[in-house]
């Protein structure tokens, strides 16, 4: 048992998610979690945290949440939830549209997307919807239904794969 893990939302798909260590984790001892976060209202959210990993590997430390979902919802479906490192450090994270398909074309709501952001949770200024109007900053990519696995490729590339209605 691994204790100072973030507050988990178990609902139906909601729980912890995904679990990257940092690309320097054997110095920096960083590790990226991304779970279904309870929100106000009651609904839940994906949201994304960075830790450390004692020495001992017993517990984490310095557990914050640098990213959470605006606005999620109840009905514990389609969080998404895969957290990628970048060369140049920045974090891309999935996030499924939480059964709510026409919010994945919706850029002013999370739903759907997949978001890059820094280590620290900052929006990097060269992500493409940051200039854009009533859309999210931290949104890099939208129309998505649920993207549950993601990678690079030797290129650098963000690969995604998406859970469809039909399988795939």
């Amino acid at each position: 048992f691994l204790s100072g893990g973030p507050k988990v939302a178990q609902e139906g798909q909601g729980g912890l998610l995904d679990i990257t260590l940092a690309r320097d984790f054997s110095q920096s001892r960083q590790v990226f979690l991304t779970f279904a976060k309870s929100q106000k209202g009651g609904g839940q959210g994906t949201a994304l945290a960075v830790a450390k990993l004692a020495a001992d590997a017993s517990r984490l430390t310095d557990l914050k949440v640098i990213f959470e979902m605006r606005a999620g919802s109840s009905g514990g479906r389609h969080f998404g939830a895969r957290v990628v490192e970048a060369d140049d450090g920045t974090l891309f994270m999935t996030i499924g549209d939480r059964g709510d398909r026409p919010a994945a074309q919706d850029l002013s709501r999370h739903n759907g997307s997949v978001i890059r952001v820094t280590k620290t949770g900052a929006v990097p200024l060269d992500n493409p919807c940051i200039d854009t109007p009533d859309a999210r900053p931290e949104m890099w990519a939208f129309g998505h239904r649920n993207p549950q696995g993601a990678a690079r490729d030797r290129a650098g590339n963000l690969w995604l794969s998406e859970h469809g209605a039909k399988g795939g």
